[in-house]
């Protein structure tokens, strides 16, 4: 009798990876990293950080302040100013010449010394000076601040950013506060719920770490549906301006053919020929840098492995320990519970005991699932992958056992070979890996199927005609 499948056959195993991964992403807004260079700024002696080892402050008071022409503008306006009074137009004038005087003193920041102006200012500014954007918005919105940049020139990328509604107001209140020399070059973090003063206090204080790139890959995925999962964040990134820039195709590369000068760093990991790092690649989140190097995402994976498998794995031998890995990505889909795995793990094992299970066949579901994927993989470009959807159950009305794939892949029908297919099927977590490390094979059960009942759990049996009764008790058959 066959194994069944865990889940509903509509959604066992299957994704697209067009959407994402299930887990939440953190909203995050970056703005202004495009423009970082590291090297460039430490070549001009600019860096966040100065000669002295300090964090690089200057004065970031307009540079069209001052000089003759100041001096002139502001003759003018005053003049202006005092005509209109005198004229009896300034209360008509008013909410015209208040805007224009605001706009006018952006550009010229030393009339706000004068107290009339700051005051008019102040007044057409009204709440931008006090109020936030948005006082529910929590989000991080990274701000970037070169080397260089005026009061307003700040404003403009906090306007940009939708931080702030007015450049005008930021210009306003730096100057108030006497914060223009105060601003430090480098990567802040604002929200769109802090006041200006806020606002002014986080770009005055130290810059924060450069940006990473969030990476999550659950449990269960093949090495081409990270691949896809790569393309996609790629293609449409959480964060525009903070960009994944890894070469996918040399992933795929190295995770498919991976060298000899990666493998001689993990002296527990033998490969069998031509095998991949399938069942290798942890299956994990990770913030990484986005410059991050093929084979560095690969050393994290492999690192993360050896981190987070029972420590119990590694006191195998080598040949023993790819075993228990192709063992647990096959407890890995068909599980749900946590509690379920090792009893799943122990039907495997008690089939491979020539001595309790003659045939030998482990007649495992998703071993055939992963025959018709690889076909389907080998037939087109990897740029189509994204949308493509893994794990769909085949068959239908045909025997598994009938199903004919091609020499190379025949093996993975573990309906028609017996034994373990030849590699890991996908990447199992460390629940799976503890179960294949330590199977449940006291109870003695060689069958197993879904409840179908809510809960998740697994159905095991002894006998067949256990698990016929267990197929009419879950609704499989009448």
């Amino acid at each position: 009798m066959s194994l069944r499948s865990d889940q509903d056959p509509n959604t066992t195993g299957r994704r697209r990876v067009r959407n994402g991964s299930s887990a939440t992403r953190r909203p995050f807004v970056d703005t202004g990293w495009d423009d970082y260079d590291p090297a460039a700024t430490e070549a001009a002696g600019l860096s966040a950080k100065g000669a002295s080892g300090t964090q690089d402050r200057r004065d970031y008071k307009s540079r069209r302040s001052g000089g003759p022409g100041t001096v002139l503008r502001f003759a003018v306006f005053t003049l202006v100013l005092a005509s209109l009074v005198l004229s009896g137009l300034y209360f008509f004038a008013r909410p015209a010449l208040f805007h224009a005087i605001a706009d006018w003193s952006a550009e010229n920041p030393t009339a706000l010394k004068i107290p009339l102006v700051a005051d008019i200012v102040r007044s057409d500014l009204g709440t931008s000076l006090t109020q936030p954007m948005d006082p529910t918005d929590l989000r991080e919105i990274a701000i970037q601040v070169q080397y260089g940049d005026t009061t307003a020139e700040i404003g403009d990328t906090l306007v940009k950013a939708g931080v702030i509604a007015d450049a005008r107001a930021f210009v306003f209140e730096a100057i108030e506060r006497g914060a223009t020399s105060n601003f430090i070059a480098g990567r802040h973090v604002v929200t769109r719920a802090m006041t200006m003063d806020g606002i002014i206090a986080a770009l005055t204080s130290p810059a924060v770490a450069a940006p990473t790139v969030r990476l999550t890959f659950r449990e269960g995925l093949r090495v081409e549906q990270m691949v896809a999962e790569m393309e996609y964040l790629e293609a449409n990134p959480v964060d525009p301006s903070v960009k994944l820039t890894l070469d996918v195709a040399e992933y795929y590369q190295l995770a498919t053919n991976p060298p000899a000068t990666l493998l001689a760093q993990y002296s527990w990991l033998k490969l069998p020929a031509g095998a991949s790092l399938e069942g290798f690649l942890f299956p994990a989140t990770y913030n990484v840098d986005p410059n991050i190097t093929a084979l560095g995402l690969i050393e994290q994976q492999l690192a993360a492995f050896v981190a987070q498998a029972p420590p119990a794995l590694f006191k195998l031998t080598p040949d023993q320990i790819y075993q228990t890995v192709e063992i647990a990505s096959l407890v890995e889909p068909e599980a749900v519970l946590d509690s379920d795995r090792p009893l799943v793990a122990g039907v495997y094992v008690n089939r491979l005991d020539p001595k309790k299970w003659p045939t030998g066949l482990l007649e495992s579901n998703p071993t055939v699932n992963y025959a018709s994927d690889t076909v389907w993989l080998q037939s087109h470009p990897m740029a189509s992958w994204v949308d493509y959807t893994f794990w769909m159950p085949v068959g239908g009305s045909t025997p598994l056992a009938q199903i004919v794939f091609p020499p190379s892949i025949a093996p993975y029908n573990t309906y028609h070979h017996p034994g373990l297919p030849p590699t890991p099927i996908d990447s199992p977590g460390a629940a799976s890996l503890a179960a294949a490390v330590s199977p449940d094979t006291a109870d003695g059960y060689y069958y197993f199927l879904a409840k179908n009942d809510g809960t998740g759990g697994l159905a095991f049996a002894h006998t067949n005609a256990e698990q016929i009764a267990n197929e009419k008790k879950y609704g499989y058959i009448k």
